[in-house]
C-alpha cells in the first residue's frame, strides 16, 4: 500500500514539471564561463613562466684574495718585523710569539743547516755553535752535535783503516814466510832424494853381503830423518797458509765491520738532522708568523709588542699586489645543486649593505666545481661587475671581501608544468 502511495507521489505533475524542465539560462552560461575561465588558466599558466631559486651563502672576493695568517698557539707578541701597508715577499718573517727560544739563533742554526747535506763527508767538517738559546729546539739540536761528533770521530780516527793496514802487513810476513818455506821445502826435498838414493844402495849391498850392517842401518837411520824433516817441514807450511787465510778473513771481517759502524753512524747522523729539521719546523709554525705570499702586509688589529693572542686569531694578512678580478664564491649545498648551470643569473644581498636600501649585486655563474667538499657543498663561481654597483645604482666599497647571501635563479618552469609535475611523477612510478 505505501510502495503504490510512494509511485503516486513520484508521478504526480509537479515532480513530473521538475524532472523535465530544461536548465536555466545562468546554470548553462555559468558552466560555460567556468570551462573557458579554467582553459584560459591553464592556457596562460603554460605561457606563464618563474626560475626557481637556490639560496646559499657567498663570499665577494678577488681571484687572488688575501692570505690570512692565523695564530695556531696563545701568548703575547714577542717582536715585529714589520709595519702595517709594508711590502713583504715570500717567507719573511712578520711577527713571533714569546717562547723560551731566541728568534735571531733559530734563525742562525736554520741558515747553518741549509748549508749541510749529511751525505756528504766533506760537511762534516762544518762547525755549529753550542752556546745557543733554542728552547723546545734544544734536545734535537744536543742529539744532532752528538751525532755529528761521532762521525767526526770516526772519520778522523780511522781505527779499522789501521787496523785493516796492520793485518796487511802481517799478512805480507805471512807470505814472505811461507815463500821461505817453499824453497826450503824444494831444497829438503832433494836432501830426501838422494837419501833415498843412498839408503836404497847400501840395501842392496847389504842384501848382497858386501857391507855391515851398521853402514846400512845408518844410511835408513839418515833417510828416514830426512823424511820426518820433511813432514815437519809441511806441517809448518800448511800451518803458514791457515794463518793466511785466517789473516785474509779478518781483513774482510774489519772491512765489514767498518762497513756496519759507518753506515750507522750515517743513518744516526741523518735521522739527528731531520729530527732537527722538524723541530724548527715545528717551532715555527707555533710561534713565528711568516708570509706565505708576496704582496702588502695588512694588520687585522693593531698589533704590538706584548698584545696578547689567541690561538685561532686572524692576525695579520697578505693582500696581493695585483689581487685581480673580483669574484663571488657560493657554497652550495648538495640539494638541487644540479640544476645550477653556468650562464644563470644570481643575486647577492651583501652583509651590511640592506638590500632594501642599497639593492643587491647581479653576476652570472661562471663555473660549477664537478666534485663536493668535506662538508658536502659545491663550490660556485659568479662574475661580478667590477665596480660593484648594485640594482639601485650604489657603489659599495671593496676592503678585500664580502660576504652575504646569493640567490641562484635556476631554469623557468611554467605554472602549467609544475601543476602537473606532482602528476607525472606518480604516474611514472604508479602506473
Amino acid at each position: 500500500m505505501k510502495g503504490s502511495e510512494r509511485e503516486i507521489e513520484l508521478r504526480n505533475e509537479e515532480v513530473q514539471e521538475i524532472l523535465t524542465r530544461p536548465p536555466h539560462a545562468l546554470v548553462r552560461w555559468g558552466i560555460t564561463v567556468f570551462f573557458v575561465v579554467l582553459v584560459l588558466f591553464f592556457t596562460g599558466g603554460y605561457f606563464f613562466k618563474y626560475p626557481d631559486v637556490i639560496s646559499a651563502s657567498v663570499t665577494v672576493t678577488t681571484e687572488h684574495p688575501p692570505i690570512w695568517m692565523v695564530a695556531r698557539g696563545s701568548g703575547k707578541i714577542k717582536e715585529v718585523y714589520h709595519k702595517d701597508r709594508d711590502s713583504v715577499w715570500t717567507g719573511n718573517i712578520i711577527a713571533a710569539l714569546e717562547n723560551p727560544a731566541v728568534t735571531e739563533d733559530v734563525l742562525r742554526l736554520k741558515e747553518r743547516l741549509a748549508s749541510f747535506n749529511p751525505a756528504d763527508s766533506n760537511a762534516c767538517t762544518a762547525q755549529f755553535p753550542e752556546s745557543l738559546s733554542l728552547g723546545s729546539i734544544q734536545n734535537a739540536y744536543a742529539s744532532f752535535l752528538k751525532s755529528l761528533t761521532d762521525y767526526r770521530n770516526f772519520l778522523s780516527l780511522n781505527l779499522y783503516e789501521q787496523k785493516m793496514e796492520a793485518t796487511h802487513r802481517e799478512l805480507q810476513e805471512y807470505r814472505n814466510y811461507i815463500a821461505h818455506l817453499n824453497r826450503q821445502a824444494e831444497l829438503d826435498k832433494e836432501q830426501v832424494r838422494i837419501a833415498s838414493t843412498v839408503h836404497n844402495r847400501e840395501k842392496k849391498l847389504f842384501d848382497e853381503g858386501l857391507t855391515a850392517q851398521s853402514e846400512y842401518e845408518e844410511a835408513k837411520l839418515t833417510f828416514l830423518n830426512k823424511q820426518q824433516n820433511r813432514e815437519q817441514l809441511m806441517t809448518s807450511l800448511s800451518s803458514a797458509r791457515i794463518q793466511e787465510a785466517q789473516l785474509q778473513q779478518s781483513i774482510i771481517e774489519t772491512q765489514m765491520e767498518q762497513s756496519r759502524e759507518s753506515n750507522n753512524l750515517d743513518i744516526a747522523l741523518k735521522t739527528a738532522y731531520n729530527e732537527l729539521l722538524v723541530s724548527i719546523n715545528d717551532w715555527e709554525l707555533a710561534y713565528l708568523f711568516v708570509s706565505p705570499a708576496s704582496g702588502i702586509l695588512s694588520y687585522n688589529h693593531i698589533w704590538q709588542k706584548n698584545q696578547n693572542v689567541g690561538s685561532g686569531d686572524k692576525v695579520f694578512s697578505i693582500v696581493a699586489q695585483d689581487p685581480g678580478s673580483i669574484i663571488g664564491k657560493i657554497k652550495l649545498p648538495a640539494g638541487g645543486s644540479g640544476k645550477v648551470m653556468p650562464g644563470q643569473r644570481v643575486n647577492i644581498s651583501v652583509t651590511g649593505y640592506p638590500y632594501m636600501e642599497f639593492g643587491f649585486l647581479t653576476g652570472k655563474v661562471v663555473s660549477v666545481s664537478l666534485l663536493a667538499d668535506e662538508e658536502n657543498t659545491y663550490t660556485v663561481t659568479v662574475n661580478l661587475p667590477q665596480d660593484l654597483r648594485t640594482s639601485y645604482g650604489r657603489t659599495l666599497e671593496f676592503k678585500g671581501e664580502l660576504t652575504g647571501t646569493a640567490e641562484v635563479m635556476t631554469d623557468e618552469r611554467s605554472v602549467t608544468e609544475r601543476l602537473f609535475s606532482p602528476l607525472r611523477y606518480l604516474w611514472e612510478k604508479y602506473l
